[in-house]
């Protein structure tokens, strides 16, 4: 009975082992799972942070580009306006414009020598009767 009873142990702790090392193997395969999925993911991370890297970079050289133009215009803003403040302004040009209408042949009426001389002739013998 004795042997009956240490040989049904054994067969329990047999048993008990083989339930164990199966329980073992079920949660080795589940880690390498794991492992595997992880890795996985910090693959994919890794490439989408170089993705977002050369994406960074290539936004970095537009927008240097960009600052450069801005540079451009603003210098050329300010080389236009110091050519502006060279011209002549609104006032001027119309000042221009009657000094040049005062002076046209076309428009303005001139008299000539003889025209002047004859109105002064007959302008003082009519001043020196009323007097």
């Amino acid at each position: 009975m004795v042997e009956q009873d240490f040989s049904q142990m054994i067969s329990e702790t047999v048993k008990r082992l083989n339930e164990n090392t199966r329980r073992i193997r079920v949660l080795e395969q589940s880690f390498e799972r794991l492992e595997d999925r992880i890795s996985k993911v910090e693959e994919s991370v890794l490439a989408k942070l170089n993705e977002l890297k050369l994406e960074f970079d290539k936004i970095c050289i537009k927008m240097n580009s960009i600052l450069e133009k801005i540079k451009f215009l603003e210098d050329e803003t300010i080389r236009i306006n110091k050519e502006l403040e060279k011209k002549a302004n609104k006032a001027e040009l119309k000042e221009f414009e009657n000094f040049i209408e005062l002076i046209n042949p076309i428009t303005s009426k001139f008299v000539t020598l003889d025209q002047v001389e004859r109105i002064v002739e007959e302008r003082i013998p009519k001043k020196a009767k009323i007097e």
